[in-house]
């Protein structure tokens, strides 16, 4: 039988109602926390293997035209660490920016993956705009790319400062970070991305 409370209404057990203040407090805990465990697992998206810019890293001299320093930004990489562009620095980067809706792009990238599995200290990043991390990493997995290095643009922010308007476009940024040339339209041929190596390497200042 369970006492009342000495006006008529049930008392549970102390042990009861503290487990059920202890169950409350925890959900409560939970709810507090859960979202910010969930954009952390966004931000380094684990499930899909795809990177996922975090922000931008502003600087008064960058900007997205050739002669300028490439704009800098940081992103969680699947790995689970923190990068950025600026880490890149001693290595020739190609900036491209894609989407998987984007016939172009996707004739362009076969021969970005040759030019990348060709050249030792060549990263490329391919920046995907505004789409989710299963449909890149289905686009990539179809294609068979693995030395293209996938990013997840989800709001547009490093594709609007690098002033881009269509897609694909593609930037040469030299060992020192600065971008070298610029190729708007696609899709790039063997011979154009090539060229476009040589320009960001030519440009670059003894040093790098």
């Amino acid at each position: 039988m369970i006492p009342d409370d000495g006006l008529g209404r049930p008392q549970l057990p102390r042990a009861v109602a503290g487990l059920i203040l202890g169950t409350i407090a925890l959900a409560s805990v939970a709810a507090l926390v859960s979202p910010a465990l969930g954009d952390r697992l966004r931000g380094t998206d684990l499930p899909t293997g795809v990177g996922v810019i975090r922000r931008e890293i502003e600087a008064p001299d960058a900007a997205g035209r050739i002669g300028a320093r490439a704009p800098d930004f940081e992103w969680n990489a699947p790995d689970g660490t923190t990068r950025t562009l600026g880490g890149l620095r001693g290595k020739t980067v190609i900036l491209n920016f894609w989407a998987t809706w984007c016939g172009p792009c996707r004739e362009e990238m076969p021969a970005l993956e040759k030019a990348a599995a060709a050249t030792p200290d060549l990263v490329v990043l391919a920046v995907d705009l505004r789409e989710d991390g299963e449909r890149v990493r289905g686009f990539f997995d179809t294609l068979g790319l693995t030395r293209l290095q996938p990013l997840l643009d989800l709001d547009g922010s490093v594709a609007r400062r690098y002033a881009v308007f269509s897609l694909p476009t593609t930037f040469f940024v030299g060992p020192d970070g600065v971008v070298r040339d610029v190729e708007i339209g696609g899709p790039m041929s063997a011979a154009t991305i090539a060229a476009g190596i040589a320009k960001a390497r030519a440009g670059a200042v003894p040093g790098y």
